[in-house]
């Protein structure tokens, strides 16, 4: 749904072709969204078989692929004002996949588990660093919409502040003997250590 919201949110600006809105959302929204080029042709598809979007040109140059302009249609403002609404209330949850890994670390030995984490840990640190370079130079990729940008990368950095944190306090416990604190392990076996 939110890259047909993206679009939708585009296309009220002005009239794109594809690969256009592609650009855009990669200059504008690529440092906090995870919007795949493929799904922006298959969602423009959805959004024109269902009225939202219309086909008002096509540009054919020599040697290139044709290149469809699309424009939102007035059932589409209605679509985009629906779909804006349902994004900020509806509340997504967010299952971390590496959780279930901390689940079972305690089969790991100790020294690697306190290794593995800490790499995380820089991972986390350098996906920082790089939205923080991102946000000093947000002005040059969102110039109409500085202030929101800030706010948004904002939010994925206080994102990874909290998981850095959170990945110390783990490292923490498992280095005191907290963490895996029974005999067996988290799924009822022996543990490694």
């Amino acid at each position: 749904m939110s890259v047909q919201l993206a679009i939708l949110g585009f296309l009220r600006e002005r009239n794109y072709h594809g690969y256009e809105l592609k650009k855009s959302i990669e200059s504008r929204m690529g440092a906090w969204t995870d919007i795949k080029f493929g799904s922006i042709y298959h969602a423009l598809n959805h959004l024109e078989k269902s009225g939202f979007v219309r086909n008002v040109e096509t540009l054919r140059k020599s040697g290139k692929p044709a290149r469809s302009i699309y424009a939102i249609t007035d059932d589409g403002r209605h679509e985009f004002r629906r779909l804006l609404r349902e994004n900020i209330i509806k509340m997504q949850m967010v299952y971390l996949k590496e959780d279930v890994g901390v689940f079972f670390g305690g089969h790991l030995e100790k020294t690697e588990l306190a290794e593995i984490l800490e790499q995380r840990i820089q991972a986390l640190g350098e996906a920082k660093n790089k939205l923080l370079k991102h946000k000093n130079m947000v002005g040059q990729y969102a110039p109409d919409c500085i202030n929101v940008a800030n706010w948004l990368v904002t939010h994925h950095i206080m994102h990874l502040e909290v998981e850095i944190k959170w990945f110390r306090g783990i490292v923490k416990e498992l280095l005191a003997g907290k963490l895996y604190p029974s005999e067996n392990g988290v799924a009822g076996k022996k543990q490694a250590w």
